[in-house]
């Protein structure tokens, strides 16, 4: 966690109503899924701030501060409705909060617009992950959204979701070139390495007609 980071949590119940989240912490670790929907309540205005100052521009056009906090609070009742909230300080909850926020899908209509319109090498790649979002929003309403947070949470390196986000968006190589500060090359290649893990860990292995360039 950065030093911003930090000086946030350690201002959190200053800025917000006063509610002690250890208090809402543990009631939540003990599955009070009040307390829960307390902690987006009196909070929720920060991790909105904490949304539009952390995403990008790239990031920005695919999230929605609101949208975002709609989806962190499902996903925190889930946490605490299924004894799976494994935080016991502060800081390791909003750690928590913070990556559902960072990880949260909110746009499916631009996704699904997007790799409807892919007709190059991308095309098969594109086309595999569009029926496998059509069939998970047509089991659940947010199904679209919670696989491509899968997808996301596959990669572990920052610049890495960052190209898969950028390029959801629309966006060429080059200009995820210019937004992440590595050469055209360079994304290309990092491109094949995302595609390959997602292959592998997303689809299971099982998208072996994915052209290698």
């Amino acid at each position: 966690m950065s030093r911003l980071d930090r000086t946030e949590v350690a201002t959190s119940s200053a800025d917000d109503a006063g509610v002690a989240i250890d208090a809402l912490l543990t009631r939540m670790r003990a599955g009070d899924r009040e307390a829960a929907a307390q902690f987006i309540q009196v909070y929720g205005s920060r991790v909105r701030r904490r949304v539009r100052g952390k995403l990008g521009r790239p990031m920005r056009r695919l999230f929605d501060s609101q949208e975002i906090l709609s989806t962190v609070s499902r996903r925190l009742d889930d946490y605490v409705r299924g004894g799976k909230l494994e935080a016991v300080r502060e800081d390791q909850l909003w750690a928590l909060v913070f990556r559902i926020a960072e990880n949260a899908l909110v746009d499916k209509s631009r996704i699904f617009q997007r790799l409807q319109r892919v007709e190059d090498s991308d095309g098969p790649f594109a086309r595999d992950l569009l029926r496998r979002l059509e069939v998970a929003e047509a089991q659940h309403s947010d199904g679209a959204q919670i696989e491509v947070d899968q997808a996301l949470r596959c990669l572990d390196d920052l610049i890495d979701r960052q190209i898969l986000t950028s390029w959801l968006s629309g966006d060429s190589h080059n200009d995820i070139a210019q937004q992440v500060g590595i050469a055209p090359t360079g994304i290309r290649k990092r491109w094949q390495k995302i595609k390959a893990r997602l292959r592998d860990e997303f689809f299971g292995g099982k998208e072996e007609s994915w052209p290698a360039g």
